[in-house]
């Protein structure tokens, strides 16, 4: 049951998020702790097992820790406490934490206590950084303040006389550790705003550090002890501010402490903050684009006390003065690369090119204050400077040594230098895409794909690293594949148009100013315009089909562009995340690689090796059938299929394929069901008898019991048979997976023999799909290409998943007289593509007539259900 005070102090919080949520509470992170503070002063005064407690004898402080400590209390942060008395902690002590804290734990408040005596917390303090750190931002709030005193007093001399460098050692490798747990959160689409780089740990980290070197005691200090230049605290003030106030609306929408800004937040918090557009839907791009310039330079601030923790654990003293580098107008000091002085910058500002040069061949990272001076004379890279052969020679240099364990081409990003020297990068600079397929803003993934692409240079222990390497290896002109990796989104910057092709037309004028030949200048724009040709292909076509792979040679047409397009993919992919990069996709583009190559090299797919294979394959198809067919039967049946079956399936699934069609007999269909190995998913083999609307009807069918079909392969068993293998997510009640088999197989015959029979499945389609979103959403759409394929016309549908999806598409082709005969699925994020290999029922060919064409077209959007969005549903409410 609430307590007085509990009441009080639950009516005083709500008033100022109220407050605040209404912009009227600047202060509230302090006057948060206030009220806290006010609650237990009330509960100290009215406690009776306190007075007997401080009238026995045993006095104690009450202290709070960490960001309570700091007064940095959040709308649900933490409450950490420390009860501390001198010496003996009497038995009284828990009948005055049920008074000060269960009605807090009743009211849901997160509060975490310790009762210590001095000796034993500063013992536990050395023990344990994660409590040093905490005790680092003590605070008294009441109680016996001499108490209190004397631990912070004794705490300072050991730590001082004892245990300095351990102390600081740790922040460094807390540091460390928190990259690898939590990542760099200035690069990612769905920051930590606490733990991951850019966080605001980095200046937690800032401030323990100041507080062990100087006993500063309040963040005002950081300027008035040198810690931060009067500029850089005014922009820590500004950062914190702004980042505190995401927190604290993050906090408020969640109804929990949450410190992870996830995708479907970001609409929701963007609103709450005002970005809103002339229509009020929230500008996400444009909130997230602030957030991420903040974050980055909260990480400028790690890196100013990583370097002094550096040079106070980890150098030894220099006895001498900073010392030249090979480059004049440069020197090191104490493992950093520093400017001599500001004049010679002046004079030769190519020196502001030159330092990054210097710290990629040495391996020595630029000082803070030489990152500061890069930033502020950043000016002076101006047009001379970009068209210099030295200095553009010096640039392309710089590229090539852009690794992700030492990052120089970030650093220029970050001091503004890679902007100046190419403009036309100025407006991917923290500039967010609004979706979950992206991790990184596009400034920070065009410079991770470079380094991706330098990172072929060393091929690593894996099988596909030792390809990239070879491959790698192949090209003769590294800066052509750099330059297109770092602009290969440079589109991006232009969002009314196709970023490919618009990226082509903006990256001309860069490519001219780079001194590339005519010749490099033609094949960086082919990458530019074509880098999404080969993942879309792999992904969205048939590669198992001949035609594909003879398309993709036409299309690239040469082997140095396949090569680099190659490269450039695999680095654009992971670049991007997983929802863009795994195995499924690796072995796909892999394959269409290889056999785009063997075409370009040799003119056609069918080489003496493919043909080697088949030829044994149909040897061991042989062997295992031997004892129950006649060879004769085999070989006819083996005739009848297609070379590309014959490649790609294993011998043992022939084997069972052949089974199949013998078992088939009289009936429509057979089909046999089996568990893909340590994984939740079902093959289906289907053998029967050539039908128009075959495909359509099972759709319906597994969507009637709830099995998704995930993708198919089609293939045929001469003029009149065919084989569909299906991978299928089974139904959901796996204790009655088999009965729900044989109801759908039953449901199958049935709709075979009457073409009415799924008509009422075609109800349970929805007609408006909700999807949670902060803007409204894309439009569904249909795309025809007659291109890729001889014999069949391929549809794209792209629009947002919802049950029945496949039977929806299936179902109206078939009715207007088209038969699919295979289908893919290509996630797209909260979007999918699928994709159908089609034909006309009648004729059994392509579809060439343009209004037919069209006539699909419209049908199928007509049959797709309407898209609105979560948010902007609640936002027109």
């Amino acid at each position: 049951m609430d307590s007085p005070e509990t009441k009080l102090l639950i009516e005083q919080k709500q008033e100022l998020i109220d407050q605040y949520l209404q912009g009227q509470e600047p202060n509230f992170l302090e006057k948060m702790t206030t009220r806290l503070d006010e609650y237990f002063y009330r509960v100290f005064e009215k406690s009776i097992a306190a007075r007997k407690m401080v009238i026995s004898g045993s006095p104690f402080a009450i202290i709070a820790l960490g960001g309570y400590g700091r007064k940095e209390q959040c709308i649900h942060s933490d409450i950490d406490l420390l009860i501390l008395f001198d010496k003996v902690i009497p038995p009284e002590v828990e009948a005055f934490v049920q008074e000060l804290l269960y009605p807090l734990w009743d009211a849901r408040f997160e509060v975490g206590y310790a009762v210590r005596n001095i000796n034993e917390c500063i013992k536990m303090s050395f023990e344990r950084f994660d409590i040093l750190t905490t005790v680092l931002d003590a605070r008294f709030i009441c109680g016996a303040s001499l108490i209190y005193s004397a631990f912070m007093e004794d705490f300072r001399q050991q730590l001082s006389a004892k245990h300095l460098k351990p102390t600081l050692n740790y922040l460094y490798e807390n540091g460390e550790k928190r990259l690898e747990d939590f990542g760099d959160s200035s690069y990612l689409v769905s920051p930590d705003l606490k733990s991951g780089f850019g966080g605001l740990r980095d200046y937690h980290t800032l401030l323990w550090y100041a507080k062990i070197k100087s006993n500063i005691k309040i963040r005002r200090d950081l300027e008035y002890y040198g810690f931060l230049s009067h500029f850089e605290y005014e922009s820590l003030e500004e950062a914190l501010t702004y980042i505190w106030d995401v927190r604290n609306r993050l906090h408020h929408i969640s109804h929990r402490k949450n410190d992870t800004l996830h995708f479907e937040n970001q609409a929701e918090v963007a609103g709450l903050m005002d970005y809103t557009d002339m229509s009020g839907l929230p500008q996400v791009e444009v909130f997230l684009g602030e957030l991420h310039e903040k974050m980055d330079f909260l990480k400028q601030i790690y890196r100013i006390t990583f370097e002094d923790i550096v040079s106070t654990c980890r150098v030894k003293k220099e006895t001498v003065g900073p010392r030249p580098t090979k480059t004049e107008g440069l020197v090191v000091k104490k493992r950093r690369l520093y400017f001599a002085n500001t004049v010679t910058i002046i004079q030769h500002p190519d020196l502001l090119l030159r330092i990054f040069l210097e710290s990629g061949q040495t391996r020595i990272p630029l000082s803070i204050e030489a990152r500061r001076v890069a930033s502020e004379f950043r000016h002076l890279v101006d047009h001379d400077v970009r068209t210099d052969p030295e200095c553009v020679k010096i640039f392309k240099r710089i590229l090539g040594m852009s690794l992700w364990k030492f990052n120089v081409l970030n650093v220029m990003l970050s001091t503004g230098i890679l902007a100046q020297f190419i403009p036309e990068f100025s407006p991917l600079v923290h500039k967010i895409q609004y979706n979950q397929y992206h991790l990184f803003p596009v400034d920070k993934h065009s410079i991770r794909c470079v380094q991706i692409l330098n990172n072929f240079k060393d091929p690593g222990d894996t099988m596909m690293g030792t390809l990239y390497n070879s491959v790698f290896k192949e090209i003769r002109n590294k800066n052509v594949l750099l330059v297109a990796g770092l602009l290969h989104d440079i589109g991006k910057a232009d969002p009314a148009k196709e970023h490919s092709r618009r990226g082509a037309e903006i990256a001309g004028p860069v490519v001219d100013r780079l001194g590339f030949s005519p010749s490099e200048k033609e094949d960086i724009l082919f990458l530019i315009r074509n880098h999404l040709f080969l993942a879309k292909t792999a992904t969205r076509r048939d590669i198992f089909d001949e035609e594909t792979a003879v398309y993709t040679a036409h299309k690239i047409g040469k082997i140095r562009l396949l090569r680099m397009l190659f490269l450039l993919t695999v680095a654009d992919s992971k670049a991007t995340g997983p929802k863009a990069w795994n195995d499924w996709t690796e072995n796909l583009l892999k394959d269409l690689f290889f056999k785009s190559m063997s075409i370009i090299k040799t003119g056609e797919l069918a080489s003496k090796k493919t043909q080697r294979l088949i030829e044994k394959k149909k040897k061991e198809v042989l062997a295992l059938l031997r004892e129950s067919w006649r060879e004769e039967e085999v070989t006819s049946q083996l005739s009848n299929m297609s070379r590309r079956y014959l490649l790609y399936v294993p011998p043992q699934n022939i084997v069972d394929h052949i089974n199949l069609f013998r078992n088939l007999g009289d009936r429509e269909y057979i089909w046999q069901i089996t568990k893909e190995n340590e994984s939740d998913m079902r093959t289906v083999s289907i053998c029967g008898r050539d039908k128009p609307g075959f495909y359509s009807k099972l759709s319906g069918v597994f969507f009637q019991n709830n099995i998704d079909i995930v993708g198919s392969q089609a293939y045929s068993l001469g003029d009149s048979h065919f084989l569909d293998i299906f991978n299928v997510r089974p139904p959901q009640d796996r204790l009655f997976e088999k009965e729900k088999w044989e109801k759908a197989g039953q449901d199958l015959s049935m709709a075979l023999e009457d073409d009415h029979y799924l008509d009422n499945v075609l109800e349970k389609i929805p007609t408006v799909v909700t999807i949670s979103s902060g803007r409204p959403p894309e439009p569904s759409q249909v795309r025809i290409d007659n291109e890729t394929s001889s014999f069949f016309t391929i549809i794209e549908v792209l629009t947002y998943d919802f049950p029945g999806l496949l039977f929806a598409v299936t179902n109206t082709l078939y009715r207007s007289g088209i038969n699919v005969n295979a289908a893919m699925v290509a996630t797209k994020v909260d979007q999918v593509i699928d994709v159908f290999y089609v034909r006309n029922i009648e004729g059994d060919q392509k579809i060439e007539s343009e209004d037919k064409l069209e006539q699909i077209k419209t049908a199928i959007i007509n049959r797709l259900p309407q898209i609105q969005s979560k948010e902007v549903i609640n936002e027109k409410n």
